[in-house]
């Protein structure tokens, strides 16, 4: 009860009345839903038969923050890995697709429901609500498959017994409780940033919003791109809900990490990534250079000239930190990859 009038009340001080009487108008409906839908005994066999399924193995859980344009993922390879939303965009500068992958934002589903089933048949399993707070019913959106598993947003609060898992301000929190379900005890999070800059939007309320330009707050400038809807980020209560999160389940054992590079979420104990993964230099090489060959196979790194300010009609490379600052302006026509040995290259499309 507490969570249902702490909501309230931050809704009403953040958004004001209208954006209240929206919310509970739809969350009315919503219940109304919940109270008629019929109950879903597959879905919860599904649930149960992935309980504990990966008992003390260690998972990978892949934010969407401009960190990840820093980091080698493509040496995740071999991990088990569990991404969101856009992530897709990602695909073609890596050799691998997530183990699993959840969409719970309502405006998402409404906008991208066509990629987000494509998505669905990549991956070994994916979780979405089956009826969404804002009374979205997300089984007419997205195609029930047998690795779609529907969990239930209705509470604010987290959960160790789903499909009950509350989505705690973001995609992330849910992840780690679906995360825990499965039997992962070592969950480290990677590019879950906590940092937003200005992006020029068209706002229909003070909590969502159209984006009118190139993203800057994610690892792709065409996440959330002209035309595309979301929800205003409120890293404050994000953070809150972090902590929420540790306190919920250091006690039950499962250890929560930040393995990022940089940002803001300071609610979980640091760790290295270069650290977590170990390789030989002719490992990795071997393994940065199968995430190339997945777009070109015949390409070799001496095919890639030294730039330092890009060429359009080349393969080209240059170092790391100068690289990342182009991405925005060649991904259209060239596929980064990196970073590698300090250097950036991009692949000319």
């Amino acid at each position: 009860m507490n969570g249902y009038i702490n909501q309230i009340y931050k809704t009403f001080t953040q958004y004001g009345f209208k954006v209240l009487m929206l919310r509970s108008w739809n969350y009315g409906v919503f219940k109304a839903m919940r109270l008629t839908a019929p109950k879903d005994e597959e879905n919860d066999r599904r649930f149960a038969g992935i309980k504990g399924r990966y008992a003390g193995k260690r998972i990978f859980i892949l934010g969407n923050g401009p960190s990840l344009n820093q980091m080698p993922l493509y040496l995740l390879k071999n991990e088990y890995t569990m991404c969101f939303n856009r992530f897709p965009l990602m695909y073609e500068r890596v050799n691998w697709k997530p183990n699993f992958y959840a969409v719970t934002d309502d405006l998402l589903l409404r906008d991208m429901g066509e990629e987000i089933n494509k998505t669905t048949e990549e991956v070994d399993y994916s979780f979405f609500p089956d009826l969404h707070p804002s009374n979205l019913n997300v089984k007419k959106v997205i195609k029930q498959r047998d690795n779609v598993l529907w969990l239930h947003v209705d509470k604010p609060e987290f959960s160790d017994h789903l499909p009950a898992c509350g989505i705690n301000k973001t995609v992330v929190n849910a992840g780690i409780q679906i995360a825990a379900w499965m039997g992962f005890s070592e969950i480290y999070l990677l590019g879950v940033d906590m940092t937003f800059g200005d992006q020029k939007i068209k706002k229909g309320n003070s909590r969502n919003w159209q984006a009118q330009g190139d993203d800057p707050n994610h690892f792709d400038p065409r996440y959330f791109n002209a035309g595309r809807k979301y929800h205003n980020p409120m890293v404050g209560e994000m953070l809150e809900k972090f902590e929420k999160c540790k306190e919920f389940f250091e006690p039950r054992g499962v250890n929560i990490y930040n393995a990022g590079y940089g940002g803001k979420l300071e609610a979980f104990e640091r760790k290295n990534f270069d650290e977590l993964l170990n390789m030989t230099d002719s490992q990795k090489e071997d393994i940065f250079l199968e995430a190339i060959h997945q777009s070109n196979a015949k390409v070799s790194l001496a095919d890639f000239v030294s730039c330092k300010e890009g060429k359009k009609d080349a393969n080209f490379y240059l170092p790391t930190e100068d690289g990342i600052k182009l991405i925005k302006d060649y991904i259209t026509t060239h596929i980064p990859f990196g970073p590698y040995q300090g250097q950036y290259y991009f692949l000319k499309r």
